[in-house]
């Protein structure tokens, strides 16, 4: 359940704890971890989130919300209008493929499914495994750092690794690569915090936010 801000005693709270307490002394990407999850991230799992949000902040002007932003900001629209209009933008194809991701991985472990017979029923009904391939990259940079600062960090590789049996087997299916996409690699990652799907897409919100604000500031 995440953990939200309430008042008591005409003071303001997270959780059990009073806000003005604890802003001080916590990182915003650790507060942001919280909020979401109702626990304390461990120093490695702060690393990794802050990460995480530091290369989701933004991926250009091409993008789908970025695209609308712009649009907006150039039609003059408020700054509020303008990045409301580009999260609407955010969908499984776009940034929103980290939760059909992550419900995939949790079906694939809890089921006991082997990734080969997944990765054939998914191109036998001609459908996009989520979190894999990408428009501009042969290999996601992005991922591939997550993941390594993942095993530095020695956060749990089961989820990690599953990720790396469904490329393979897209490999030998269809004979190219198809690489874990960020967010494949995001859903990997939130799913060895044990975090439920639904977070998938609050995550990508939070973090691409201030690269849309930016965005609409460079058009405005």
């Amino acid at each position: 359940m995440a953990k939200i801000v309430t008042h008591k005693d005409e003071e303001p709270y997270f959780g059990n704890e009073k806000l003005l307490d604890i802003a001080p002394k916590r990182s915003f990407s650790a507060m942001i971890f919280e909020l979401l999850s109702g626990k304390e991230p461990t120093p490695d799992q702060e690393f990794l989130f802050e990460t995480i949000l530091n290369i989701s902040i933004d991926h250009g002007p091409e993008t789908p919300s970025a695209i609308e932003v712009i649009n907006k900001a150039k039609e003059g629209k408020l700054i509020t209008q303008s990045v409301a209009a580009g999260i609407l933008q955010i969908s499984d194809y776009h940034g929103g493929a980290i939760e059909p991701a992550m419900e995939l991985f949790y079906k694939i472990k809890n089921d006991g499914l082997e990734p080969k017979m997944v990765v054939r029923e998914y191109l036998s009904l001609d459908k996009r495994i989520p979190g894999f391939g990408h428009r501009i990259y042969t290999v996601d940079p992005r991922s591939q750092l997550l993941f390594k600062l993942a095993k530095e960090r020695n956060v749990s590789s089961e989820f990690i690794s599953l990720a790396g049996k469904i490329v393979e087997e897209l490999k030998i299916a269809k004979g190219k690569d198809l690489p874990v996409n960020i967010d494949g690699s995001i859903a990997a990652i939130l799913c060895s915090f044990g975090w439920p799907k639904e977070l998938g897409k609050a995550v990508f919100i939070i973090a691409r936010t201030p690269g849309l604000c930016g965005q609409y500031l460079n058009n405005s």
